[in-house]
């Protein structure tokens, strides 16, 4: 459970950052809304897994699947208009990797 949270924490803290770096970098306020909320969202998970809360598991697979379904998308999109994609590829990869820790070490 240890590596979990940890694990989680440190996806969290990562999310919450790319949101900033995404306001900062284009202005975009929805990066800062949606990579803040869900990056706060895993982060909890984290922090009660961490402390023996097994909602924190919950929390952490839903911030997780819903970074990994957007950026999902927007991989599925960018391919076919021609977008450069490899921001969303990483974060995609990073959301799998997250959710792998989280079911396998479960």
């Amino acid at each position: 459970m240890i590596l979990q949270a940890a694990a989680t924490i440190v996806y969290g803290l990562l999310i919450a950052g790319g949101g900033v770096a995404g306001f900062v970098a284009a202005k975009s306020l929805p990066s800062l809304i949606s990579g803040g909320l869900l990056g706060l969202v895993a982060l909890a998970g984290g922090l009660l897994m961490a402390t023996g809360h097994p909602v924190g598991f919950w929390f952490a697979v839903a911030a997780t699947a819903l970074t990994g379904a957007f950026f999902g998308v927007k991989l599925a999109t960018g391919l076919g208009k021609g977008k450069p994609v490899i921001r969303a590829a990483g974060l995609l990869a990073l959301s799998l990797a997250e959710l792998a820790v989280l079911t396998l070490l479960g």
